[in-house]
């Protein structure tokens, strides 16, 4: 008795380097994202830093730099969530899972956060004085 042999779809040489994830692409695209979206904002702003020269071919021409700025802000924009959602999507059923304090609980740990964050600011602003002091050679 013949055994059929089952046929296998061949999957494209494209779809699967598509589908395939790599180390680090995530961190280069977080990167790449994250400047030129700093790109985009140099030239949004008008920094004196990053213009684009009105003799620039297509760019230089009328509201075109600001209009490619603003693409290419938005498209920053979409890399970063790309890179970010990820991280954040198994974290959803963990949030659900919580349960919040009463409210008085809620305000006495309100209350104990911010008497630490009093304490430790005083802490650094003493040191900063004082190291301020030592350094311009005040007397104490």
């Amino acid at each position: 008795m013949a055994i059929k042999q089952k046929q296998t779809e061949q999957k494209s040489k494209l779809m699967e380097v598509i589908t395939t994830e790599y180390k680090w692409e995530n961190l280069l695209l977080g990167i790449l994202a994250t400047l030129s979206g700093a790109l985009a904002l140099m030239i949004i702003s008008g920094n004196s830093l990053l213009q684009i020269n009105s003799n620039f071919p297509v760019l230089g021409q009328g509201n075109n730099g600001i209009i490619f700025a603003w693409v290419l802000f938005a498209i920053s924009i979409f890399g970063l969530v790309l890179v970010i959602y990820p991280f954040f999507l198994p974290a959803i059923p963990e949030l659900k899972k919580i349960s919040w304090p009463s409210f008085p609980k809620f305000v006495d740990h309100a209350v104990r956060t911010l008497i630490f964050l009093f304490l430790l600011t005083g802490i650094i602003l003493l040191f900063n004085y004082l190291i301020t002091l030592i350094i311009t050679g005040a007397n104490l």
